[in-house]
């Protein structure tokens, strides 16, 4: 009998251990339950976060590309803008040298008149030489006035030229500034060039 009560005290050792480690393990598994409970929440309420989130994204992604395209044309507009300065530049190197060459014909023609009024004859020369300095003084007073009225002429057609195209571009800017400035690109260049 002693080794059967032995038998029976380890069996029982046995059970209770079981017990524990069942028990052991209910407490996990009601802790676990807990946690996935706690995960599915969490999930949800991120779930629920991405689809509020969602539609502000999508506003967000269509200004950036509104945003992208109106920079994209900016960035066109200023290009053609760049080139019209240029070829602005040009026009304008192109009229302060015919300028100055008019200038410097004009200076050249002062000096020949003075040389001629101012050089001295001989007496016997002196009737030759007072009619050819009335045709030189003719022919540069007709020279003078043609030039004055060319002058005149090419200042008031530039004039007005300039004030049609400021008049022009103010329009085409008040409809299209960018169809306005591929208008001004496209003007034949002997509109840009001084008459000379």
């Amino acid at each position: 009998m002693p080794s059967g009560g032995s038998g029976d005290r380890k069996q029982l050792e046995g059970v209770k251990v079981t017990e524990n480690r069942t028990l052991k393990d209910e407490e996990k598994m009601e802790l676990r339950e807990i946690q996935l409970r706690e995960a599915k929440h969490l999930a949800e309420k991120a779930d629920r976060r991405c689809e509020e989130v969602a539609p502000r994204l999508v506003t967000l992604e269509g200004d950036l590309e509104h945003r992208e395209a109106r920079a994209d044309l900016a960035d066109s507009c200023l290009g053609e803008m760049g080139e019209q300065i240029r070829l602005r530049d040009q026009n304008l190197k192109c009229l302060s040298a015919a300028d100055e060459k008019h200038s410097q014909k004009e200076h050249k023609y002062e000096e020949k008149r003075k040389i001629l009024t101012d050089k001295p004859k001989e007496a016997e020369t002196r009737a030759e030489f007072a009619r050819s300095v009335a045709e030189l003084e003719q022919t540069t007073d007709d020279l003078e006035d043609r030039q004055k009225c060319t002058k005149e002429e090419r200042l008031c057609a530039e004039e007005r030229t300039l004030d049609q195209t400021l008049l022009d571009l103010k329009e085409m800017l008040r409809s299209s500034p960018g169809l306005s400035l591929l208008l001004l690109l496209s003007l034949p260049e002997g509109d840009l060039q001084p008459e000379g």
